[in-house]
């Protein structure tokens, strides 16, 4: 993948290093565990919210139901997640995580922190630090993107 161009250093730095630790993180993961980023991601979603709508949950990680409906059947062949009726509506179906997909999920976590760990194992407290409040300040200043030469008809 060729690195990002922006037309701004710092910015294209940012991007490739949150690259560099999503693609680490993953595949660790795959390694660890036999789960891509995505798949951990909703096993994690559903160990912090409980049992939810396949809809909510495609929409949470912003992929079209079908593809929700296709990684779900895949986790749920694997055992790392079922399928509820909801209380409430008969027409609902709820995802919820198996003790095997929590177990999982536990040394999931474990890879990704080591993995994450490593990646600023270089840095010390200082560097840590002003990293984290220069990282703050970006993120905390940027405003809405708006595209150029768009009117917007008095709307903030």
């Amino acid at each position: 993948m060729p690195p990002p161009d922006t037309g701004d250093e710092v910015v294209d730095l940012v991007l490739a290093a949150g690259h560099r630790v999503r693609t680490a993180v993953d595949e660790a993961l795959r390694a660890g565990v036999g789960l891509t980023l995505r798949r951990f991601k909703i096993l994690t979603l559903l160990a912090e919210t409980g049992p939810c709508r396949l809809r909510d949950l495609a929409d949470a990680v912003r992929v079209a139901p079908r593809t929700m409906t296709a990684t779900v059947d895949e986790l749920e062949s694997a055992g790392l997640i079922e399928r509820r009726a909801h209380p409430h509506d008969r027409r609902a179906v709820l995802v919820a995580l198996t003790s095997a997909g929590r177990l999982t999920l536990d040394e999931g976590r474990r890879h990704r922190s080591e993995t994450v760990t490593g990646i600023t194992r270089h840095l010390d407290a200082a560097q840590r630090a002003q990293l984290a409040e220069l990282l703050t300040s970006l993120v905390s200043s940027t405003a809405p993107a708006r595209i150029p030469g768009a009117a917007n008809d008095g709307l903030p």
